[in-house]
């Protein structure tokens, strides 16, 4: 993943998720407009089949006829004479005495149930019983609204109540509408529905019955959040690594050049020395080019065969660790400065303790400790404090210093091969001594573990199982 095709990423994963949320609402929807099909369809065979011959409830056409029919003829009356607004109080009287006495007589809590009963219905089902229009026709043709007024059905109340606790009324759960009229004179068409719904249970029912879909929904965000993570993460480790291969090309053309560049001088000064026939400046000479030669192939081995240490191709043999860390510190102090200070101190019950371990590789390790704790170290005195501890069956090999210190993020890293700080800018290395410490000690089947804080210094300790001994 380059860096510029997250942008790209992030766009695809917004549409992702804009793609989900349309398909999960979508179902929803769906799910909402089907709910209770079957239970509605029962509600409104059921419901029709009471109202054959009736209106509103059963015995509802007898209480409307009873009293709009002694209307008709002071309708008449008042709209011959023009009277417009004596019709409109009329029709506003007249609609306020039919819808009391709807509700005053209204039947419907009992046949209501009667009809969750004999269909096996949810019991919990709330039911709204509405007049939705009241029209009066005294000539078979014109019609005259009686909802005017108080009583007008308008966009925000477009109906009344007759009975029923039902709060929320909308088209998805409307089991019955009907409109009722005859095509003839001193007549009136009436407008009612029915709705019914569990309130309290409609959406967590409609969700559950939607869980395939919403963990197919979920399980596919979660597996594209996933693969971008892992995608993203191998994209942060290539770049770290193509960084530090970086690092350590430009690390060790640094180091190669210096041997080499000492070489060729040493090369040409030996010429120009045989022609001059000076045999003491070509012995010497001689000796930098062999030391040089060493360094470099000692880089090229380090660089190229460290990683194939392991218990299997390592030659062991048996040492007094005492004496051993006591002749390493002695060789070592012979190519330091006089600023630095290397002290150990043994705090073993057994002094002739012996570890079997490979020399070269052991001392090498060491050494590339003490190195660092050199070469990381801005102290006017450098003091590197060595000890040996013997505790719980392990032999500790403690090593100290009063550098610069490490974080606790660069603990694991430092091991890494080719890892080089920000420190190490302004430093010669190739980030692979720590990296050797690391190898030489699984090799042995031991383990480093390393203590530090910013500018208070570093404890690496080497642990050696008693086991391995």
């Amino acid at each position: 993943m380059k860096k510029k095709h997250i942008p790209i990423s992030i766009v695809s994963f917004g549409v992702l998720l804009v793609v989900q949320y349309l398909l999960i609402y979508n179902t929803f929807a769906l799910r909402n407009n089907q709910y209770q099909v079957l239970e509605r369809k029962s509600l409104d065979s059921a419901y029709r089949a009471l109202l054959l011959n009736d209106k509103v409830f059963p015995g509802g056409q007898r209480i409307i006829d009873s009293l709009i029919r002694p209307q008709y003829d002071r309708f008449r009356q008042l709209q011959d004479q023009g009277h417009a607004q004596q019709t409109a109080v009329l029709a506003e009287r007249l609609t306020d005495t039919i819808l009391r006495a709807l509700r005053t007589h209204s039947n419907m809590d009992t046949i209501f149930s009667r009809l969750i009963l004999e269909n096996d219905l949810d019991a919990n089902l709330s039911y709204r019983l509405l007049l939705t229009g009241l029209e009066m026709t005294l000539d078979g043709k014109q019609y005259l609204n009686l909802l005017q007024g108080r009583y007008r059905i308008t966009a925000d109340q477009p109906y009344l109540v007759v009975d029923g606790t039902l709060q929320d009324i909308n088209k998805q759960n409307l089991i019955t509408s009907l409109t009722v009229s005859s095509p003839q004179a001193n007549s009136y068409k009436i407008g009612f529905a029915l709705h019914a719904d569990d309130p309290d249970s409609r959406y967590t029912k409609i969700l559950r019955q939607m869980t395939p879909t919403l963990l197919l929904a979920f399980i596919a965000i979660f597996l594209v959040v996933a693969i971008y993570y892992l995608t993203y993460r191998n994209w942060i480790r290539q770049k770290k690594m193509a960084e530090m291969t970086s690092d350590f090309l430009n690390s060790i053309t640094h180091e190669f050049h210096t041997p080499i560049t000492t070489i060729t001088v040493a090369s040409k000064s030996i010429g120009n020395m045989a022609l001059m026939q000076r045999d003491e400046k070509i012995s010497e000479l001689s000796s930098i080019i062999t030391r040089q030669s060493t360094r470099l192939q000692n880089l090229v081995k380090q660089a190229l065969n460290i990683t194939e240490l392991n218990t299997y191709n390592i030659q062991k043999e048996s040492y007094p660790i005492y004496d051993l860390m006591t002749e390493s510190i002695d060789d070592y102090r012979l190519a330091v400065e006089h600023n630095v200070q290397i002290s150990m101190r043994s705090e073993l019950g057994r002094p002739a303790l012996e570890i079997s371990l490979n020399k070269f590789l052991f001392t090498t390790a060491v050494f590339n400790i003490f190195d660092n704790a050199i070469k990381y170290n801005r102290s006017a005195n450098k003091v590197i404090a060595v000890s040996i501890t013997e505790t719980n069956g392990e032999i500790g090999i403690h090593i100290a210093d009063n550098g610069i210190g490490l974080d606790e993020k660069q603990y694991q890293a430092v091991f890494q091969k080719f890892y080089r700080g920000k420190e190490s800018g302004y430093m010669p290395g190739l980030g692979l001594g720590l990296f050797y410490v690391q190898k030489v000690a699984e090799a042995h089947g031991w383990r480093v573990e390393v203590r530090s804080s910013a500018e208070q210094g570093t404890t690496f300790t080497i642990w050696i199982a008693s086991e391995t001994n």
